[in-house]
């Protein structure tokens, strides 16, 4: 009989490797390795997902249920490049003026929803409160088109107060005419007044003071000039009694000069690229101000601005204060002037930048002097 040594059940072969080895691995690097992986993935999906699919998880999130924007911090960037003066000396200042943006998010992502949630600059809104009916694409042509509104007034409201010439106001056009008022059925809007008997018209002013001399009762004579047609006729009416100051009433509502644009002295263009909207008006107008004058209206430093421009140098209020406050100070600006009524939303995202308000032209002004900007004597830079 022949004895066959075997390996005992209990013992591995002499030189056989351990098979449990690769079993004895802890499991929980087994687990966190398919943790990370998975976190991975939900961090990337995030990126891509749009927010509104939670509302089919999370019911009742107005932000995720309802199509949603995210206003976002923009950017803020000199003007002075962007402002081109032909035909007339400039003095190139040492600081600038920047002008503020917002940017618009249509797309909103689970991450952009979780940054929302955690970022006071970063504002979610219901996409019908920002863009109404309008399509991405038609929001951007109107903002466009007001943006070039916008630099036009920039334009003549800054050589206005350099004293320049550029409108020439020439009669008094209205509205509407009042129902049984001494006007009715006897002027028409469209109608532009441009003499009271005899006496020229040429602004409201004027107008008024015309009209304040007429007794009422009396029978005077309208010459008006018809922007439809043309035709410049007399029309004769009596004079009605005013029921706010002395003098006579003609009875037409809403009355405004007719303005005509003069000649430039000289070519003004400024690059806006694709940005639009009116809220650099008053960034433009005190960056042509600066530039046509010596001195350096922000005292070589970098000045954030936001607000439109009105005629005759009135400082109107605009939105996204608070993204373009973050902006401005993400850009290094000293200080933001903004209009007065957003002097409380700019001063919550503004961080430690100064906020100035104002309300007009000549306070804008005033707030960068109070700065060490040199607006002192704004004389033009002779050649």
């Amino acid at each position: 009989m022949t004895e066959v040594n075997t390996p005992s059940p209990m013992l591995p072969p002499p030189d056989a490797p351990d098979a449990r080895a690769d079993r004895r691995r802890p499991r929980w690097l087994t687990r966190s390795g398919t943790a990370v992986l998975v976190l991975v993935c939900l961090v990337a999906l995030s990126f891509v997902v749009p927010a509104q699919w939670l509302g089919r998880v999370v019911p009742g999130h107005a932000m995720i249920d309802d199509p949603t924007v995210a206003q976002k911090p923009g950017s803020a960037r000199a003007t002075n490049a962007r402002v081109e003066i032909s035909a007339a000396d400039v003095d190139d200042p040492d600081g600038a003026i920047l002008f503020t943006t917002v940017a618009l998010d249509s797309t909103i992502t689970v991450f952009d929803w979780l940054r929302s949630e955690f970022d006071d600059d970063i504002v979610l809104r219901p996409r019908v409160e920002v863009l109404g009916t309008r399509s991405i694409e038609e929001n951007r042509e109107r903002n466009l088109e007001m943006m070039r509104v916008s630099k036009d007034g920039a334009v003549v409201t800054a050589l206005e107060y350099l004293g320049f010439d550029v409108i020439d106001e020439t009669g008094v056009a209205f509205e509407s005419v009042i129902d049984d008022g001494p006007a009715h059925e006897i002027l028409e809007p469209g109608d532009v007044i441009v003499a009271i008997d005899g006496d020229p018209v040429t602004s409201v002013t004027s107008l008024l003071d015309i009209l304040a001399t007429k007794v009422p009762g009396d029978v005077g004579v309208i010459t008006v000039d018809n922007i439809d047609t043309g035709e410049i006729r007399d029309a004769e009416l009596t004079w009605g009694e005013n029921p706010e100051r002395e003098g006579a009433f003609i009875g037409i509502a809403n009355v405004v000069p007719r303005q005509e644009e003069l000649p430039l002295p000289f070519d003004v263009s400024i690059d806006s690229g694709n940005i639009g909207g009116p809220s650099a008006g008053l960034a433009f107008t005190l960056t042509i101000i600066d530039l046509l004058t010596e001195g350096d209206l922000t005292g070589g430093q970098n000045v954030a601005v936001t607000g439109t421009i009105e005629p005759g140098g009135n400082v109107g209020n605009v939105g996204g204060v608070g993204q373009k406050a973050a902006a401005a100070h993400e850009a290094g600006a000293v200080a933001f002037v903004v209009p007065v009524e957003s002097v409380e939303i700019a001063e919550e995202h503004a961080r430690d930048m100064p906020i100035i308000g104002v309300e007009t032209l000549e306070e804008a002004l005033d707030a960068l002097a109070s700065l060490g900007g040199d607006t002192t004597d704004l004389t033009l830079v002779s050649g």
